[in-house]
């Protein structure tokens, strides 16, 4: 018995009672949550860097081995 793989072909999303946003603070929806979890650790590298100096703090794919 083979296994197979279901496919998303569609995703619907419905929005109500929207506003404008300049009414009010507005909160963008990902659904990619890698990428949401790499905007919060530059922030949290951010506020290191402020407060201690920067580049005090970097992802280690900066750093290069020199030998």
């Amino acid at each position: 018995m083979a296994r197979q793989r279901a496919r998303v072909r569609r995703i619907v999303l419905t929005a109500e009672d929207l506003t404008a946003a300049e009414e009010g603070p507005g909160t963008q929806l990902s659904l990619d949550s890698e990428r949401e979890a790499r905007l919060r650790i530059e922030l949290a590298l951010d506020r290191l860097n402020a407060r201690w100096g920067h580049p005090v703090v970097r992802p280690a794919a900066a750093y290069r081995n020199v030998s």
